[in-house]
């Protein structure tokens, strides 16, 4: 039924349309072109690195997919946690989208030492949303359909649960769950935010597509608004729940406030993309360590 929209929640923009375009302008002749060219290349590019640590079976029930993005601190944290609160944790895969060859090599090393699965993404010369977009690409096409798991999704770096959590808990009776953006111009349209989404297997049957959309004005995630969120039944789709997590002193909501979904902590702008004018790796440890339990890590945090 097309135009369906999504069930009711309250929509917490992380970028504003007018930002999104402007760091995402639609590529037009040569540089679309090159942008194809890129994509295509990507996709079809082994992984030059798979460590999957014996894992192989738990990824026939489900596989939860981390992207990293050049901060091994970030992970090590994530790790963490999601060994201590997340009831799928051995379906979690650290799949390595960095650009800097020093924090491939640091993220590889801790995913070893703590017997976590990792696979290095090729080198991936796209930009911003394009790179994220089409790096799930590459895990849904090269990965996920390899094992054919009953459930699958993806969390950011900068998301960490905080209490017990399980997927398939959330996911019965239902085809995706996840946060949802509505942060478009399209009449209707919404999608879910890929950085905290999850999926029936039985959607491997389509050609999802996790990039943006330039069409529909939609970031990452926005490609399967016609392939997938525009005629699901709304029945089948259950919404996170997104709450403001307020740290600093005054109410600006890129420095003084983390989210919380649905007991996930997301720390907003690990990797930069935004010049942060402030540093929150304070407030951010403060918070995860009261989740951390015993045993939690000695990280050193970079400015987040």
């Amino acid at each position: 039924m097309p135009g369906c929209n999504a069930p009711e929640d309250e929509d917490r923009s992380r970028i504003t349309v007018a930002e999104w375009e402007r760091l995402n302008r639609p590529p037009r002749g040569a540089a679309f072109l090159r942008y194809h060219w890129r994509t295509f290349r990507f996709l079809r590019t082994s992984a030059p690195v798979s460590e999957l640590q014996g894992k192989q079976q738990a990824f026939r029930e489900a596989i939860i997919a981390s992207v990293a993005f050049n901060r091994p601190d970030v992970i090590e944290w994530q790790i963490h946690l999601v060994r201590r609160y997340l009831a799928e944790h051995e379906s979690y895969v650290v799949f390595d989208n960095s650009k800097k060859q020093d924090a491939r090599e640091a993220i590889r090393d801790l995913c070893r030492r703590h017997s976590v699965p990792y696979v290095a993404l090729p080198r991936n010369r796209l930009v911003v949303s394009r790179s994220h977009g089409q790096a799930l690409n590459w895990i849904v096409r090269n990965f996920v359909t390899r094992f054919g798991p009953k459930v699958f999704g993806f969390i950011d770096h900068d998301i960490f649960p905080t209490e017990p959590f399980s997927v398939a808990e959330k996911m019965q009776g239902k085809s995706i769950y996840g946060s949802v953006r509505r942060d478009t111009p399209t009449p209707g349209g919404w999608f879910l935010w890929p950085a905290f989404s999850f999926f029936d297997g039985s959607l491997l049957r389509l050609r999802l597509d996790f990039a943006p959309s330039y069409e529909f004005h939609m970031d990452s995630g926005g490609g399967n608004w016609p392939v997938l969120y525009r005629s699901i039944d709304p029945a089948l789709v259950r919404l996170a729940e997104v709450k403001p997590v307020h740290f600093g002193p005054g109410d600006d909501p890129s420095q003084d406030f983390f989210m919380s979904i649905d007991g996930w902590l997301h720390v907003t702008n690990a990797s930069n993309w935004r010049r942060q004018e402030i540093d929150r790796s304070k407030e951010l440890v403060a918070l995860l360590r009261q989740a951390g339990g015993p045993e939690q890590p000695d990280v050193k945090f970079g400015p987040i």
